[in-house]
This record gives C-alpha cells, structure tokens and sequence, in this order.
C-alpha cells in the first residue's frame, strides 16, 4: 500500500513482507554461484560420460549415472531449496507486527526510515551502498550482508515506481542501478 500525501517529495510505504519476496531477492543476489556450482557440476559430469564413453562402457554409464549425474545436481538443487527454507524460516518466525513493513520516504531529507513492528531505523542515503533495481523489486544494500527488498507490487503504478527510481537517483547518483 503507498501513501502519498498531497506533498509529493514525501511518500510512505506499507506493506507485509512475504517470503516469496526474499526468496526471490535472495535466489538473484546468489545467481553467480548457483551457476558457478552448476558449471562445475556439468563439467565432471561431461568429463565422466566422456571418460566411460571413450573406455566403451555404456552399461557401467548407464549403472552409474545416477551417482556422478544424480547427487552433483542434487547439491545444486539443495542449496536452493536450502535458500528458500531459510527465507520462509525467517518470515514464519517474524511476529505479525514485525512482518508489517513500513519505509517513509522524502526527498527534503537525508536519509529515510524504515519501520517494523515497534522498532525503527534512520538510514542516512550516504550509508547506502547501492540500490539495485530489477523488474519486480527495488533492492537497497546497506553492506554486501544487509539488504532491504521493497517489491514493486506495493508500489502499485507506474508514477510511484518512478517517485522511487528519481528519488534513489538523486541521493546516490551512480550508486543506483536502476532499469529506467
């Protein structure tokens, strides 16, 4: 839900974190070893299909494929799945209060707020690392460990995504990757 008071260099967010949301903001700050993981994994699988194929064993390739095919994939598959158990975890362990979201946002000031449950935190916009943009979320990185994920869904039209966009823009210049 955005609110936007008459005043347009202010707008508030609020909304309930899901755990799609990080799932998915996670699973893309991951990609690079995921396919680095599945790199290697298709590189000793070639190297052994090759290897059985020039001693002319196709019965022991077939045998035992499901161990040198099967379980590198597997690992593959399982630290995504381990990804995403992590992030359900974490939202399903939130009390409800806490999984309410709420950023203010203005373009007066330096820094903005984010609050959940009780608790809340002024972050300067100089102490943001960056801010990634993608098709369905705005990602800010306060350090390579501390990301807050702010989907677009909440934003809802176009004219709020792009209040957004102009904001990360004019705090942080080439700090922010941004799609438009």
């Amino acid at each position: 839900m955005l609110n936007i008071p008459p005043d347009n260099g202010k707008f508030e967010l609020d909304f309930i974190i899901e755990s799609a949301d990080l799932f998915r903001a996670n699973l893309k700050l991951a990609r690079t070893r995921i396919i680095v993981g599945l790199t290697v994994s298709l590189t000793l699988i070639s190297a052994l299909v090759w290897f059985f194929l020039i001693l002319d064993e196709k019965t022991i390739l077939i045998q035992t494929s499901p161990l040198f095919v099967g379980i590198p994939l597997l690992a593959v598959a399982g630290q995504i799945l381990r990804l995403h158990a992590s992030c359900r975890k974490y939202v399903c362990s939130l009390p409800a209060a806490q999984r309410r979201m709420r950023y203010y946002f203005s373009s007066a000031k330096d820094d903005f707020q984010i609050v959940s449950g009780q608790s809340g935190s002024n972050i300067a916009w100089n102490d943001v690392m960056k801010v990634n943009e993608d098709r369905k979320r705005f990602v800010f990185f306060l350090n390579k460990f501390e990301v807050f994920v702010v989907p677009k869904r909440v934003l809802g039209q176009p004219d709020s995504i792009a209040m957004l966009r102009q904001l990360a823009l004019t705090k942080l210049g080439e700090r922010a990757c941004l799609l438009g």
